[in-house]
């Protein structure tokens, strides 16, 4: 996901990027689980700490972590610095050892000495109980598998190049994990039930029990993550939507910190309309909603999202 020039040049990430992927699970005779595809919103984020405002801007938006480690080279300072801050924000974690298929991660991998590194960093991070019991996949991103058999992982590289292992294997067992290990997208409802607590936020259950028109009935919410400009499309704002729903043709204002009660703190410096809002700036029409998909902005049809995605809008 690192398409900018510089990012290609030196290999990091530098300007956090999301894309949007569509998921229907699939039983081992290969009929699908459900008509509804699942949608996972992918967050990419820079590493280093001299990028902390990114970082902690992209955390803000999602529900867990995909921690990816070199299985040869253990856990960076890079990784250090991201995984305390997703930690401090209960962030749920997954672990993925990349390159599992070299010699040199093998060896490490078959003694435990990655492993080890980890379980002591997530132990020194301070991960409370829940986030120590993190699951660990292998795979190798550049040969598209991941696994969380360690026999078919260490398998794969030895004869043969472990062509027959990895034909076996994709990168399925990673989304379904997601899935297993990482809860629904939180959403706030601002005239729920008297104590203001929130029915979907986190679990599955909840989540799929919602319909459009409950999201219909909230105001409009969201937190700007990212904003820029498009020589075509004009100002956008890329930010996950906390409640509510919007369409093309929306008015909508930016809320100021300060002229936020507490129940907008939550949302301070996004884009609100209706209720949700006390008093903000001018208001502007809602032209386009957009969602990436690969590193490509396109257009959702029909022009509509709802509460626990991540998009784009212009206007």
């Amino acid at each position: 996901m690192d398409s900018g020039e510089l990012e290609r040049e030196r290999g990091i990430t530098i300007t956090s990027k999301v894309t949007r992927l569509d998921y229907v699970p699939q039983y081992s005779d290969g009929s699908s689980s459900t008509n509804e595809p699942f949608i996972f919103n992918v967050v990419d984020t820079p590493g280093h700490s001299d990028f902390a405002g990114e970082v902690d801007r992209v955390l803000s938006t999602v529900d867990g972590v995909v921690l990816v480690v070199d299985a040869a080279e253990g856990p960076k300072s890079q990784t250090k610095y991201v995984l305390g801050r997703a930690l401090n924000l209960g962030l749920v974690p997954v672990v993925v050892l990349n390159k599992a298929d070299r010699e040199d991660a093998r060896q490490r991998i078959e003694s435990g000495e990655t492993e080890s590194e980890l379980l002591d960093l997530f132990d020194a991070l301070g991960a409370d109980e829940h986030q120590m019991e993190y699951r660990t996949l292998y795979g190798s991103a550049r040969n598209g598998w991941v696994t969380d058999d360690l026999d078919l992982a260490l398998n794969v590289g030895v004869q043969d190049g472990g062509v027959k292992e990895q034909k076996q294997l994709s990168m399925t067992r990673l989304l379904d994990a997601i899935l297993e290990d990482i809860p629904s997208p939180s959403v706030h409802w601002y005239a729920s039930d008297d104590d203001g607590s929130n029915p979907g936020g986190g679990g599955g259950e909840e989540m799929d029990a919602l319909s459009d028109d409950a999201f219909a009935s909230e105001p409009f919410s969201m937190t700007a993550t990212t904003v820029g400009f498009d020589q075509f499309l004009g100002r956008t704002c890329t930010g996950r939507i906390h409640s509510g729903k919007i369409n093309i043709s929306h008015a909508v204002s930016v809320l100021r910190r300060e002229d936020s009660n507490d129940d907008n703190n939550d949302v301070a410096g996004a884009a609100g309309a209706g209720s949700a809002s006390g008093s903000g700036g001018p208001s502007s029409n809602i032209s386009g909603v957009f969602a990436n998909r690969g590193v490509s902005r396109v257009a959702l049809d029909p022009p509509t999202a709802s509460a626990g995605g991540i998009v784009t809008l212009t206007g």
